[in-house]
């Protein structure tokens, strides 16, 4: 494990990232840790959102206390969640719509 000062961290922002790549960087503001960087790529990147959804881990809490579901029961559940967030989306009118679709 690696640490840093603020000022390093930020002066030397690359090779923070490069560091970051083999180990986590530990920051320190006067001596004290105040933030840790750590290095990911595209096979982490749905784990770590993963790790902190609240939604994700609502979903396997029953699992956790002993009450199973079916994959069915899963199924579904993930399909009327993604109905549902698929209509709250509001829909685009007007000259921001030609910019959205620029984009």
């Amino acid at each position: 494990m690696k640490t840093m000062t603020v000022f390093e961290a930020r002066n030397h922002f690359s090779r923070t990232l490069d560091a970051a790549k083999d180990d986590v960087v530990i920051v320190t503001r006067n001596g004290r840790p105040v933030a840790a960087i750590q290095g990911i790529d595209d096979d982490d990147i749905e784990d770590l959102l993963l790790e902190r959804s609240e939604r994700f881990w609502d979903m396997i809490a029953p699992a956790r206390q002993g009450r199973p579901i079916g994959i069915d029961a899963l199924r579904k559940q993930v399909a009327r969640r993604g109905k549902h967030e698929r209509r709250s989306v509001p829909k685009v009118r007007g000259p921001r719509r030609r910019a959205a679709q620029a984009r």
